[in-house]
């Protein structure tokens, strides 16, 4: 019996992961090109600044002509080594994948005002864009790579937030863009990454912290993967359904936003008629850590 459920459970979990990860691979490849349509076609034509890895190659861009997909493909390949050592191996080969992807776009999409030659405009929807398909990408499991590894490498171990750490980097940028440009450039510069950050930010809430009540009659088997996939303590106890009068376990466990997706797909392929609960939560004191 025990050997028959295990055999089901390790067919469902094939069957779901093959359907969700062509989902996946088709999210993330829409999230490369609006990423890369951002900086492209409005940030890089204003001679404005994507945040993180994107700012430093537009720097090189404009300073040596060196291509915009070469650049970035090459500049993450350290970051990807060093991810893959202390990140959760799903997240750093969805991230090589769009690293790819994004560095084909940067180089297939022409550096060239399309869309308008006003730099607020560019200001705006290229923050607005890029942002976009950032946050996609990040919503699916993987990240546009550069800034996003190492935030989360730095999150993992030290008490420095990933917002904190970006809000750090992309200042250095915005002196840059001074140094190299102008005082106004510098300005749009900044108005670029505070529209960046909201579009960010309303799409995706990545850092908000949830707490997790599942209701289920595998809670050895969930909190395993779940400890396994995400890992995260889980806390069990036993319960009784007051109508079905069947004994349940129910679980509870800390994640944020970021995690939802893959926390939901590792419960109901365990378990579909598992009951998730997920609850706001604004302080959290104890052995958690923001990974994200």
């Amino acid at each position: 019996m025990e050997k028959g459920y295990s055999l089901k459970l390790q067919h469902n979990l094939r069957l779901g992961n093959k359907s969700r990860i062509t989902f996946d691979m088709a999210g993330l490849t829409a999230g490369c090109f609006l990423f890369a349509l951002g900086t492209n076609q409005f940030l890089a034509p204003a001679e404005l600044l994507a945040g993180g890895l994107g700012g430093v190659c537009v720097i090189f861009y404009h300073l040596f002509g060196w291509p915009m997909g070469i650049q970035y493909f090459l500049f993450n390949i350290p970051l990807l080594v060093l991810g893959y050592i202390h990140i959760g191996k799903k997240f750093i080969l969805y991230t090589i994948f769009s690293v790819i992807i994004s560095s084909v776009f940067l180089e297939w999409i022409a550096i060239q005002a399309v869309w308008t030659n006003n730099t607020l405009l560019n200001a705006i929807f290229g923050a607005m864009v890029s942002g976009i398909g950032a946050a996609l990408i990040l919503r699916l499991g993987g990240s546009v790579g550069g800034l996003d590894i190492l935030s989360r490498v730095v999150a993992k171990y030290y008490n420095i937030s990933i917002g904190n750490f970006g809000l750090i980097f992309s200042a250095s940028i915005v002196v840059v863009s001074a140094y190299l440009f102008d005082l106004e450039a510098a300005m749009f510069t900044i108005l670029s990454f505070f529209v960046g950050t909201k579009t960010y930010d309303a799409i995706l809430h990545i850092a908000q912290r949830n707490t997790i009540m599942i209701i289920t009659n595998q809670g050895e088997t969930v909190s395993t993967q779940l400890n396994k996939t995400l890992s995260r303590g889980v806390t069990s106890w036993n319960a009784m359904g007051v109508y079905s009068h069947t004994d349940r376990s129910v679980l509870l466990c800390v994640i944020v936003n970021g995690e939802w997706a893959e926390l939901l797909h590792v419960v109901k392929n365990i378990d579909s008629d598992a009951f998730v609960i997920s609850l706001p939560t604004q302080k959290v004191n104890g052995n958690f850590h923001v990974n994200w």
